[in-house]
Parts: C-alpha cells; sequence; structure tokens
C-alpha cells in the first residue's frame, strides 16, 4: 500500500467516505494516512495480502469515528485484536476472518451496540468469547476455525482455570507415586545387604 502521506493532501481525499481496495494483492503495512481520514464511513481491505507493522492491525484505526464497516479479511495480519476497535461506536461490521490473528477476543468490543456482522473465523484466537449480547447472537460460524475459542454460541465448554493445576497436581502424585516405592525397595536392599554382611563378618 502506498505510504505517502501527501495522498491525504489531494483535494478532498480528507472527505473520502468509502475507500475499497479489495482483491488488489496489495502487501506491507496500513499506512499512518489512513488514520486521517476522518469522514470515512466505509474501510474494506479484503483479500490482499496486508501484513501491518510488524502483522499489527493498526491501532490508528480507532481514530475512524464514522465507520460503519471495517472489513480486514483474508490478509496476512498476525496480532491480537486492538482494544482501539471498541472505540468505532457507529460500527456495523467487523470482519477480521482468515488473517493469523491469536489472543483473546477484547471484552471492549462489547461496547459495540450498533454491531450487526461480525465474523473472526480461521485464526488462533484463544479463550471465551465475552458474554455479550452483541457478540454471542452472532452463531458458531463467526468463531469457527479457532480451535482454543470457547463458550457460546461455540459447542466447546471453556475449562476450568483450576483443572490446569489439578492435572499438574495429579501428574506430581503420579510421578512421585511411581518413584516412592523405588526408593524404598533400594533402602530396604541396601540395609538387607549391610546386615547379613556383618552376620557373616562377626561369625566369620
Amino acid at each position: 500500500m502506498p505510504s505517502d502521506d501527501g495522498m491525504v493532501e489531494f483535494f478532498g481525499f480528507q472527505h473520502l467516505r468509502v475507500l475499497d481496495l479489495s482483491y488488489c494483492e496489495l502487501t506491507g503495512p496500513v499506512p499512518v494516512w489512513l488514520s486521517k481520514l476522518k469522514k470515512l464511513q466505509i474501510l474494506n481491505l479484503i483479500h490482499n495480502r496486508i501484513t501491518g507493522i510488524n502483522g499489527n492491525i493498526p491501532k490508528e484505526i480507532g481514530q475512524l469515528k464514522l465507520l460503519h464497516v471495517l472489513d480486514l479479511d483474508v490478509n496476512n495480519f498476525s496480532s491480537s485484536i486492538p482494544d482501539q476497535i471498541s472505540n468505532l461506536k457507529k460500527l456495523e461490521t467487523l470482519d477480521v476472518s482468515m488473517n493469523h490473528l491469536y489472543g483473546n477476543i477484547p471484552a471492549s468490543l462489547t461496547s459495540l451496540n450498533f454491531l450487526k456482522d461480525f465474523n473472526c473465523s480461521y485464526n488462533n484466537l484463544e479463550g471465551p468469547i465475552p458474554r455479550s449480547t452483541q457478540l454471542q447472537i452472532f452463531n458458531a460460524s463467526a468463531f469457527e476455525g479457532n480451535p482454543k475459542l470457547c463458550s457460546a454460541p461455540l459447542p466447546n465448554e471453556c475449562r476450568p482455570i483450576n483443572d490446569v493445576g489439578t492435572d499438574n497436581k495429579n501428574n506430581q502424585d503420579e510421578h512421585n507415586g511411581h518413584n516412592i516405592p523405588w526408593f524404598h525397595i533400594f533402602v530396604v536392599s541396601e540395609f538387607t545387604v549391610e546386615f547379613w554382611g556383618s552376620v557373616w563378618y562377626f561369625n566369620a
């Protein structure tokens, strides 16, 4: 994508309301000048190879307060979903599917009261889906392809954190359970050898 900030200086460019660069085979990061398009309502970057700076979805997108549609699906973003997206109070569509996003779905997204379409499928997201009418009204297809995501509307339940500690304890007990008998056997065997050795010595 062109990174020249001078683009924003073109006559009328700052009044742009729709920017559609889908299916353009664009690469590289999202340019900084994008955050200066304060009147932008629709941003469509789908089906490119955009990576973002260090793989990040730029936090500056949160400055586009009039944005109604944000489509970033089928790109190469490899970061967490930034909390700043929750600043887009007018957002109705958010699609970040088919990237390489990781981490939790930010609980702050539950403040997007006008969200009608949401899709984060086929990423590497994990943890519970935030409990809210804003996110849990969507069907499971909006979240599928993230094996470590859990809770409604997905069928897999979240595993309690305590279970991890319990498993570790059980593994430790099981491990110790195998070690303790062998230790006792070794001590008893050594004592037996020394005892009979002493008896033979004094009788000799």
